[in-house]
């Protein structure tokens, strides 16, 4: 009889662990939401005040060590040195500064230390210059230290100007 008590208690106990191990792990996540979200938001605002001065040395703190950028019509760039290589150069020959640019993002989803979006940006290169539009999607990697960084970048402009329903577009 002891050995059938001892049993069912373990199970009970097993039980109980596993029930809120997965509930102590959604409490915790529940509750850095709020954080990760205005983490995430601080990325964006460094994304357009960056992207806006086209400085390769500002660029660089958009990225994870570890990022993958893919463009159109270009080569891959594997890594934070190889992203920081190209855009020094485009700051070097006078490319890279925006005129306007303006990020839509239409879905963000937070999982543990990773994030990922989709959206819609505008962007001009010179005041008088016609404004482009485009799609992105990117994973966004949650940093040792909190913040967050861009892990994989994947964007390219659409020709058609109705294929990106940007709500606020650059003009």
């Amino acid at each position: 009889m002891k050995s059938i008590v001892a049993l069912e208690t373990s199970v009970i106990l097993v039980g109980m662990f596993s029930f809120s191990s997965p509930l102590a792990l959604w409490a915790q996540q529940n509750r850095s939401w709020p954080q990760d979200r205005a983490g995430i938001e601080r990325l964006h605002q460094l994304d357009i005040q960056t992207t806006l001065s086209g400085k390769a040395d500002d660029l660089a703190k958009l990225w994870d060590k570890d990022a993958v950028r893919l463009l159109p019509d270009s080569p891959a760039e594997i890594g934070k040195a190889a992203i920081y290589s190209t855009d020094k150069r485009e700051e070097a020959a006078g490319e890279g500064l925006n005129a306007c640019y303006k990020p839509e993002i239409q879905d963000l989803q937070i999982a543990g230390g990773w994030a990922f979006e989709w959206g819609y940006f505008s962007y001009k290169e010179f005041a008088k210059s016609k404004p482009m539009h485009g799609k992105v999607l990117r994973v966004i990697k949650k940093q040792p230290d909190g913040s967050w960084k861009f892990a994989r970048v994947m964007a390219f402009v659409d020709k058609a100007e109705s294929a990106v329903p940007i709500s606020d577009a650059c003009k």
